[in-house]
C-alpha cells in the first residue's frame, strides 16, 4: 500500500532481509528501504533495463529523503523506546549500524557543502529546545555536541594542565622577558643620541652599559637553554635515528618536505 505526505511518496510493504552482514532487526515492519530496493543497491542493479533502473534509483532517494526528514520527530523520541528498539540487538552490530549511519551523515554533509560546526551549533539548538518542551529525553543532556576547534582546545588546554610549563621553558622565558626590558630603554637611548642629543650615550654611560650587560647576559642564557632543548629533543633524536637506519631516516626527511609541502605547511601552522 501507499503513504503520501508533503514530502515525497513512499511505497511501504515489501518484507525485509539482512544487509551487509547486519540482521535487520525490524523483521517484517516497514524499512528505510523494501526488500527489493535492499537486493537491487547490494546487486547494483544488474540485469535491469535503464529505464526501471532509474526507476528504481528514484525512489530510493525518495525512501532515503524521507528517512532523513523523519529524525526531526525523533530527535525527542522517548529515551525509554529507544532502549526498548534496541533491547535484544547486540552491541556489535549496533555499533556497526551507528557508523554506517555515521558515514551517511558525514557523506550527505560533504556532498553539500555544509560546514560540520553549523550541523553541531543547529544540533545544539535543537538539543535544548526539545529537552526543554518533552520528558523522558534525559540522554539529550548527555550529548557532547563539540566542533574540531573546541576539541582542539580543550585537548590543549589538557595538556597544558598535566604536563605543565619545563623549569627550563620558565627560565628561558624570564631570560627574553629580561633582555627585552633592558633593550627597549637602550633603544630609546640610542635613537634619542643619534637624532636629538648627540652625548646622551656619554652621559649615561653607566647606565648603558648595565643594560648592554643585562641584554648580552639574557640573550646568551636564552640561547643556551634553546640550543640545549633542541639538541635533546630534536638533534639527538634525528641522529639517533640516522645512526640505526640511514635510508629510512633521509625517504622520511625527503618525504616530510617535498611530497605533500602543501599538507607540511599546514600541520605546520596549526602546530603554531
Amino acid at each position: 500500500m501507499r503513504y503520501s505526505n508533503s514530502l515525497v511518496t513512499l511505497t511501504i510493504g515489501e518484507s525485509n532481509t539482512c544487509t551487509g552482514g547486519i540482521r535487520n532487526m525490524a523483521g517484517n515492519s516497514a524499512s528505510l528501504l523494501t526488500k527489493t530496493q535492499r537486493n537491487r543497491i547490494r546487486d547494483d542493479f544488474d540485469e535491469l533495463v535503464e529505464e526501471k533502473k532509474r526507476r528504481d534509483q528514484q525512489r530510493i532517494r525518495e525512501r532515503i529523503r524521507s528517512g532523513l526528514f523523519d529524525f526531526h520527530l525523533l530527535a525527542d523520541y522517548p529515551d525509554r523506546q529507544f532502549a526498548l528498539t534496541f533491547d535484544e540487538t547486540p552491541d556489535d552490530e549496533l555499533r556497526t549500524a551507528l557508523a554506517d549511519t555515521t558515514l551517511v551523515v558525514e557523506r550527505l554533509r560533504e556532498l553539500h557543502g555544509i560546514d560540520r560546526a553549523e550541523v553541531i551549533e543547529e544540533a545544539r539548538t535543537r538539543a535544548e529546545t526539545v529537552s526543554d518542551a518533552t520528558t523522558g529525553t534525559e540522554t539529550l543532556s548527555r550529548v557532547e555536541l563539540r566542533t574540531a576547534a573546541e576539541i582542539r582546545r580543550e585537548t590543549e588546554a589538557e595538556v597544558k594542565e598535566r604536563v605543565g610549563t619545563g623549569r627550563w621553558d620558565t627560565r628561558a622565558d624570564r631570560l627574553a622577558k629580561l633582555g627585552a626590558s633592558a633593550f627597549i630603554p637602550l633603544a630609546l637611548i640610542g635613537i634619542f643620541d643619534w637624532y636629538v642629543s648627540g652625548n646622551l650615550l656619554g652621559a649615561t654611560a653607566p647606565v648603558s652599559s648595565l643594560l648592554m650587560a643585562i641584554l648580552a647576559v639574557s640573550m646568551i642564557g636564552w640561547l643556551l637553554i634553546v640550543a640545549a632543548q633542541a639538541l635533546k629533543h630534536d638533534v639527538l633524536p634525528a641522529f639517533r635515528k640516522l645512526m640505526r637506519n640511514p635510508e629510512a631516516a633521509v625517504r622520511g626527511a625527503v618525504t616530510n618536505l617535498f611530497e605533500d609541502p602543501k599538507e607540511t605547511l599546514r600541520e605546520s601552522w596549526e602546530e603554531l
